[in-house]
C-alpha cells in the first residue's frame, strides 16, 4: 500500500455532509480515492450546527465511507463550514525593516499584528489573507521576502466569525473522533474558489457563487486578491420549504418532489428512464406539477440571485469583475440555469465552476458541483500540513490492516462510544 500523504477534508453543509480524501499529484491536480455523502437531517441550520448527536452522527457516516473505500483511517481533518456571521474587513499593518532584508518572520509578523488589530469579543479570527505589500514607497509587490527596505507595509484581508458557531463546531468535530487542528477551519467559500478558479480568473475580476443546501456563499476577487466573503442565510432548502407550503406536504415529499420534477426537466421529452428517481413511475410528477414546481423554484431562485446582483452594486465591483460570475453548489445543476441567472446578473456574464481539471481517480462521481467545496478543501490541507502527512500517512498505513478486520458491528459500536463520550 502506497504510504503517499492522504489529504482528507470535510464539508459541513446544511443539508449534507461531505467527506473527501485524495493524494496530491501536482500543484493543481488531486487524485480522489474516497468520497463520503451523509444527510444532516435537522442537525444544522443555515450551516450553523444545531444537533450536536446529529451532526456526529452525520460525520461518522460519511468518514466511515471514506475509510473503507480508501483503505486508510481519517484523523486529521480540514473543515468547511458556512455558519453564523461572517465579516471580512481590509487591513493596513506597518512594521519597520531598518533597511535589512524582508525575512519569511517579517511576514508572520504583519499577520500576526493585523490579527491583533482587529480581534473583538464574541467573534474568532478565522483567516488573514495577505492582499499585496508595500515597501517603503514600491506598492503592490506580491511577495516582498528577500527585498531591502526601511518599512514594510502589509495590506491584509481579514475574516472573521461567531465564537459560538466556531466553538460549537469545533467540539462536534472532536466528539467525532477526529483532529482539527490550528488553521483548519476553512469558509467554503474559499474552498470552492480553491477549485474553481484560476490566478487569471483572480486577476481579471471574478465572483464565484456557492448556492447550497442551506446558504449562498460568494468569494470576490480582484486584482489577483480577495475583495469579499459574503454568506447569505438562502439556499435549496428555501426552495423545499417554499413548495412544501404551495402544495401541502410534508418537507419530506416537498423535497422529493422537487428533485424528480427537475430531473424530468433535465431529460429531453422522449428519453428513456431507467427505473426513475423512486423506481415507481406512479410517483413520477405529472406535468402541471413539473411547470408548478419549475415556477416556485425559479421565484426562489430569482431573489437569491437578486441579493447577490444587489451586494455586488453596492461594493461597486460590477465594472471591475472581468470574468463575471461563476456559479456551482447542488443548485447550479437546475436546467437552464446560465440563461436564467444571466438575466438577473446582467451585465455580468455567467458561467458554471467545473472542477475536473483539478482532479483524477473518482471523477464523474467527484466532478458534481456540489462537491466543488470539498475539493478545494483539499488543497488548503495540501498548504496546512506540509512535512507532517507524511508521517501521518505512514502511521496510516500500518494501521489500514486493523481497520479492514474491524466488521460492521464492531465500527457501529465504535461510532455509538465516540457518540456518548
Amino acid at each position: 500500500m502506497s504510504s503517499n500523504p492522504l489529504y482528507a477534508a470535510l464539508d459541513l453543509g446544511s443539508t449534507k455532509i461531505v467527506a473527501v480524501v485524495g493524494h496530491a499529484l501536482e500543484d493543481n491536480l488531486f487524485e480522489i480515492v474516497g468520497l463520503g455523502v451523509a444527510p444532516t437531517g435537522a442537525a444544522l441550520r443555515n450551516g450553523t450546527i444545531i444537533g450536536v448527536p446529529q451532526a456526529v452522527t452525520a460525520i461518522n457516516r460519511a468518514i466511515d465511507q471514506v475509510q473503507r473505500v480508501a483503505g486508510r483511517p481519517v484523523k486529521n481533518v480540514v473543515v468547511g463550514f458556512s455558519g453564523g456571521e461572517v465579516i471580512g474587513l481590509d487591513q493596513r499593518v506597518t512594521i519597520a525593516l531598518r533597511d535589512r532584508e524582508v525575512q519569511p518572520s517579517d511576514i508572520e509578523k504583519v499577520l500576526q499584528e493585523a490579527r491583533s488589530m482587529v480581534n473583538r469579543p464574541s467573534s474568532e479570527i478565522l483567516h488573514v489573507i495577505p492582499k499585496t505589500y508595500t515597501i517603503d514607497d514600491l506598492p503592490n509587490i506580491p511577495n516582498p521576502v528577500g527585498m531591502v527596505g526601511a518599512r514594510l507595509e502589509a495590506h491584509v484581508h481579514v475574516i472573521r466569525g461567531s465564537e459560538m458557531v466556531i466553538a460549537n463546531l469545533k467540539r462536534t468535530v472532536e466528539r467525532s473522533g477526529l483532529i482539527l487542528r490550528e488553521g483548519d477551519l476553512i469558509l467554503q467559500p474559499l474552498g470552492a474558489a480553491r477549485a474553481l478558479l484560476t490566478d487569471d480568473d483572480k486577476e481579471l475580476g471574478v465572483a464565484v457563487v456557492d448556492i447550497g443546501g442551506g446558504t449562498t456563499n460568494m468569494a470576490v476577487y480582484v486584482n489577483g486578491s480577495i475583495a469579499a466573503i459574503r454568506v447569505f442565510p438562502y439556499g435549496g432548502i428555501n426552495m423545499t420549504k417554499d413548495l412544501a407550503i404551495v402544495l401541502q406536504v410534508s418537507q419530506e415529499e416537498a423535497e422529493r418532489i422537487k428533485i424528480e420534477a427537475l430531473t424530468n426537466l433535465v431529460s429531453p421529452p422522449d428519453a428513456e428512464v431507467e427505473g426513475g428517481a423512486g423506481g415507481d413511475a406512479s410517483r413520477t410528477p405529472s406535468v402541471e406539477q413539473t411547470s408548478r414546481v419549475k415556477e416556485v423554484v425559479e421565484a426562489r431562485l430569482a431573489e437569491i440571485l437578486g441579493i447577490v446582483a444587489r451586494d455586488i452594486r453596492e461594493m461597486k465591483l460590477e465594472n471591475r469583475l472581468q470574468r463575471g460570475v461563476v456559479l456551482t453548489g447542488g443548485v447550479v445543476s437546475m436546467p437552464q440555469i446560465i440563461p436564467f441567472a444571466q438575466k438577473i446578473l446582467n451585465p455580468l456574464h455567467v458561467t458554471i465552476g467545473n472542477v475536473r481539471p483539478r482532479i483524477q481517480g473518482l471523477v464523474e462521481r467527484a466532478v458534481s458541483p456540489e462537491f466543488s467545496a470539498a475539493i478545494g478543501l483539499l488543497y488548503y490541507a495540501r498548504d496546512h500540513w506540509g512535512e507532517e502527512a507524511q508521517e501521518e500517512s505512514e502511521t496510516a498505513t500500518q494501521m489500514a490492516p486493523e481497520l479492514k478486520k474491524q466488521t460492521g458491528g464492531s465500527s457501529r459500536l465504535w461510532n455509538w462510544i465516540r457518540e456518548i463520550i
